[in-house]
C-alpha cells in the first residue's frame, strides 16, 4: 500500500523497502562449544497481545519457552528525545547499552549512520568473535539495517562467521511474510545440519503488519501466530540436532518496541512514549534462566549471551545490562593428545538418560586405560576401535584415557544409546 506521506516519513518508508537478490545458504565453521545460544528477535510485537495468545493456546511455542524458563514484559529506558524506532531498539539489544551511550535516538528515521558504530559499543556477535574466535557465530535477518551496510547499518557488524540477509522487494505483508520464511528456512537448515555456537535470527512481519494494517486488527494477531510457528521450527531444528543430547542450549526471544493500538495502516505505528510502545519483553529458557529472572531489560541480552558461553564481561565496556543467569556454563568437552596419550572428558548439563555410551577411537589408538562414568571407574567392552560402557542412571560426565601410536589424527566419536552423536576433534 502506498500513501501520500510527508518527505521525512517517505524517507522512512524507502528505508524499509529493498530490492530482491539471490542469497547463498548459511554455512559456517564447526563450533567448539557444547554451550550454545540463540537469540530470536521479533520486531514490533505487543506484549499484551502475545501474552493473551500464549494463554489462549495460539502461541504454543512462545508459551513453551516461557514455561520452561521465564517470560516478562520490560519497559524501554529511553531518554526524553528518543523515538521508539527499530534502529534504537535493536542497537540497544545488540550492544547492551541504552541510547545515551550508543547515540542512536531515532530522529534520523532508521537511517542513522551510527548504527554501524554505536559509539564503539560492539554487538554481542562481535564480542563473541573477539573474545573467542573459535566459537562459530551466525546472523539471519530480513531487515537491511540488521546485517547489511545499508541505511546506516549493519547493527551487527561483519565479524560473524555466517550472515544470511534476505531482501524484501515490496512493502507488502506478502513480501515481508516471504522474507521471514526465507530467514526461517535458512536458519532451521543451519541449526539442524551445521554446528554454530551462537546466533541471532530476526523476523520482521509482526511490525510490518502494524504499519500496513494496524496492530489492533486480526491480521496483526495472525502475524504473531505465524511468527510463533517459525519460532517452533527453530526450536524443532535445535532439538533434532544429532548432538543435541550433549548440548546445553539457551534460547531468548525479544522485541525492540511495542505498537500503538491502531485499526488502520500507519507508518507511525510506533515512535512515541505511550506504555504500549515502550513495552518490550524477554522470554526464554536455558541454564540458570527460570522463575528467578526478574525485571529483565533488553540491555541484559548481551551480558547474558556472553555469560552462557562462558565469556567474561569486562567492566571497561561499561554495559548497562547484567547477566540474567548466574549459573556456570554446564557443558564441556575436550579431546587432548599429549605425546602417546589421548585423554577425553565430557561434562553434560543436559544429563541425558541412556543405557550405554559407545566410543569410536581414532585410527592411531592402541589400548584403553581408564574409563570413568559420573566420576567412577566403569567397566568397558572393546572390539577393534569401538569401546562400549554401561551407564547407571543419568549421564553427567565421562572421561577416557587411551594410548596411541605416533601423533594420531582424526576425531573421537561418542554415541549415546537411544540417539545422540558427537565427534571430538583431537587437539
Amino acid at each position: 500500500m502506498r500513501l501520500a506521506l510527508p518527505a521525512a516519513v517517505a524517507a522512512l518508508m524507502l528505508a524499509l523497502a529493498a530490492p530482491a537478490f539471490a542469497q547463498a545458504p548459511l554455512s559456517g565453521p564447526d563450533g567448539t562449544s557444547l554451550n550454545k545460544v540463540l537469540v530470536i528477535g521479533t520486531d514490533g510485537t505487543r506484549w499484551d497481545l502475545l501474552d493473551t495468545a500464549m494463554k489462549d493456546g495460539r502461541a504454543p511455542n512462545f508459551a513453551r519457552l516461557r514455561r520452561d524458563g521465564f517470560g516478562r514484559p520490560s519497559l524501554l529506558d529511553y531518554g526524553p528525545g528518543t523515538l521508539t524506532l527499530s534502529e534504537v531498539g535493536w542497537s540497544s539489544i545488540a550492544s547492551g547499552v541504552w541510547d545515551d551511550k550508543h547515540g542512536i535516538d531515532g530522529t534520523k528515521l532508521n537511517m542513522d549512520p551510527g548504527q554501524a558504530t554505536k559509539n564503539g559499543y560492539l554487538d554481542f556477535l562481535t564480542r563473541i568473535e573477539r573474545a573467542r574466535s573459535r566459537l562459530s557465530t551466525f546472523l539471519a535477518s530480513d531487515w537491511d539495517n540488521i546485517g547489511l551496510p545499508l541505511n546506516g547499518g549493519p547493527i551487527f557488524g561483519s565479524a560473524m562467521d555466517a550472515n544470511f540477509a534476505a531482501r524484501v522487494p515490496e512493502e507488502t505483508l506478502e513480501d515481508w511474510d516471504h522474507g521471514d520464511v526465507e530467514v526461517t528456512d535458512a536458519a532451521t537448515r543451519y541449526l539442524r545440519r551445521g554446528n554454530p555456537d551462537a546466533g541471532f535470527v530476526y523476523l520482521g512481519v509482526v511490525d510490518e503488519s502494524a504499519h500496513l494494517v494496524g496492530s489492533a486488527t486480526p491480521a496483526y494477531t495472525d502475524a504473531i501466530g505465524r511468527t510463533d510457528a517459525r519460532v517452533g521450527r527453530l526450536l524443532s531444528a535445535i532439538r533434532s540436532r544429532a548432538s543435541y543430547r550433549f548440548e546445553s542450549w539457551t534460547v531468548i526471544v525479544v522485541t525492540d518496541h511495542g505498537e500503538r493500538p491502531l485499526t488502520e495502516p500507519s507508518i507511525l505505528a510506533h515512535y512515541g512514549k505511550t506504555k504500549l510502545e515502550l513495552t518490550s519483553f524477554l522470554l526464554g529458557s536455558g541454564p540458570g534462566l527460570g522463575r528467578n529472572v526478574s525485571k529483565p531489560k533488553v540491555v541484559d541480552i548481551q551480558p547474558t549471551v556472553l555469560h552462557q558461553l562462558g565469556l567474561r564481561v569486562s567492566p571497561a565496556w561499561k554495559l548497562d545490562g547484567r547477566s540474567l543467569s548466574k549459573a556456570r556454563p554446564p557443558s564441556s568437552a575436550s579431546a587432548k593428545l599429549r605425546g602417546h596419550r589421548l585423554t577425553a572428558t565430557l561434562k553434560l548439563g543436559s544429563r541425558p538418560r541412556t543405557r550405554r555410551v559407545t566410543f569410536r577411537l581414532p585410527s592411531a589408538a592402541r589400548g584403553v586405560g581408564v574409563v570413568r562414568v559420573n566420576g567412577r571407574p566403569a567397566a568397558w567392552v572393546g572390539e577393534g576401535r569401538t569401546v562400549s560402557v554401561s551407564v547407571p542412571g543419568r549421564l553427567r560426565s565421562l572421561s577416557l584415557a587411551v594410548s596411541v601410536r605416533g601423533r594420531g589424527n582424526g576425531s573421537l566419536g561418542v554415541t549415546l544409546a537411544g540417539g545422540g552423536k558427537l565427534a571430538l576433534a583431537l587437539r
